[in-house]
């Protein structure tokens, strides 16, 4: 048996070892630990607001990791640099929903990305409710050596070597910790290996952008 120590900043990244390691039969994931650091917003999203009529303000949204709170925060300064503060934002107990609230009726009209995000219309009314804000639920961690053959994930063929669910705030280091019931994987490689690739997807198998803060593995191998 092998115990790996693995430390990245990049998603995705190949280790390369210096001594190669004997054939693997079976990986375990043994912990794992990164940061909350990705996009929830992964686009720009943008909003206008019709001060004068006919004449559309335009204000933008930066990609960032917002929860309820943090959406509500900025979504509170929105037009400020148009001197228009009569959009307000509070979170509505005990549901937890985030109120927008227009109360100076100005039309104000977001993009397509931002509406969907916030899973509302692109045109608020005088008091608009956010359930929740869609965020990954689940961390889906990849390894290249493992056999797609005899791993099945969803039905179909996979090199999936654990599933995490998604714990702690937004820039928060949070530490996984395998339980007992952790599977084996099988493993497909030669007599000897000299690299390993392991990555960090989400549930449509896109890499997650932790911006270059770092990751880390403790494998088992056997």
């Amino acid at each position: 048996m092998v115990v790996l120590t693995l430390i990245t900043k990049t998603n995705g990244e190949c280790f390369s070892f210096q001594d190669a390691i004997p054939q693997v039969h079976f990986i375990k994931l043994i912990s794992c630990s990164l940061y909350n650091s990705w996009d929830t917003l992964k686009k720009e999203g943008s909003a206008n607001i019709e001060l004068t009529k006919d004449v559309k303000s335009v204000t933008r949204i930066l990609p960032g990791h917002y929860d309820l709170q943090s959406m509500g925060k900025t979504i509170d300064i929105l037009f400020d640099r148009y001197n228009y503060k009569q959009l307000e934002t509070e979170i509505n107990q005990p549901n937890g929903q985030l109120v927008i609230r227009n109360f100076g009726a100005k039309p104000i009209e977001l993009d397509n990305d931002l509406a969907n995000f916030l899973g509302i219309r692109r045109k608020l009314a005088l008091t608009t409710f956010v359930k929740q804000i869609t965020a990954p639920t689940a961390y889906f961690i990849h390894c290249d050596l493992i056999d797609k053959n005899q791993n099945l994930f969803n039905h179909g063929r996979s090199d999936l070597l654990a599933v995490i669910d998604v714990k702690g705030k937004p820039y928060e280091k949070v530490t996984y910790h395998s339980s007992p019931q952790q599977v084996l994987r099988e493993c497909s490689t030669d007599k000897y290996i000299n690299s390993i690739t392991l990555s960090v997807k989400d549930e449509n198998g896109e890499l997650f952008d932790f911006k270059g803060l770092p990751l880390a593995f403790e494998l088992e191998l056997n």
